[in-house]
């Protein structure tokens, strides 16, 4: 499994925020899972303590290079589990801001967009403004929570809009394509 071919936007004229998302845990359970590179499948990582489920899709965006070194996390809000490995397309709404360990590790949060000929409620959801305030508090907790109880430190330092967290994915492509030495076109 290698992601690389994809690109991270999903831009159309009614989203300009759009992006391609790789479901690697999905929701409403215990196990962690992540791309293992090495093998080209998912790996289940870890099991999160009782007591704790995963709020929502847990991703990545593909072509991307965060300052942690890894691609850019995404929390999905989605109401029914994708599977690891899907694909899917969703809208930017804003970003997590997260430092682990004393690095940056910012967690954007997006949601699926519908695609042609289809219609959900997530339609309607344009930015943070549009989710509950208790929503991203329960992603925030979860995220402090989990990473805690395995020893890590963790500190929340706010909640971005979704211009931030679209420059977040930019310069984290840019940081990508010259990783790889790809030439812009």
């Amino acid at each position: 499994m290698n992601f690389d071919h994809i690109p991270p936007f999903y831009e159309t004229a009614n989203d300009p925020r759009g992006i391609n998302l790789i479901v690697e845990t999905p929701r409403g359970g215990r196990n962690k899972f992540a791309l293992k590179d090495e093998f080209g499948v998912m790996e289940l990582r870890r099991i999160v303590p009782r007591g704790l489920i995963w709020p929502c899709d847990f991703g990545f965006v593909p072509q991307t290079l965060g300052e942690d070194g890894d691609a850019l996390d995404v929390a999905l809000m989605i109401d029914a589990p994708c599977f690891p490995g899907c694909l899917v397309r969703a809208r930017v709404l804003g970003v997590i801001g997260l430092i682990k360990n004393g690095e940056q590790n910012d967690r954007l949060l997006a949601c699926p967009i519908s695609l042609s000929g289809s219609a959900s409620e997530w339609d309607e959801l344009k930015t943070l403004k549009d989710v509950s305030g208790r929503a991203i508090r329960e992603i925030e907790t979860f995220l402090r929570d989990y990473q805690t109880f395995e020893g890590n430190q963790i500190e929340l330092t706010g909640i971005g809009d979704e211009n931030a967290a679209m420059e977040l994915v930019r310069a984290a492509h840019r940081n990508w394509k010259e990783k790889q030495d790809v030439k812009d076109d």
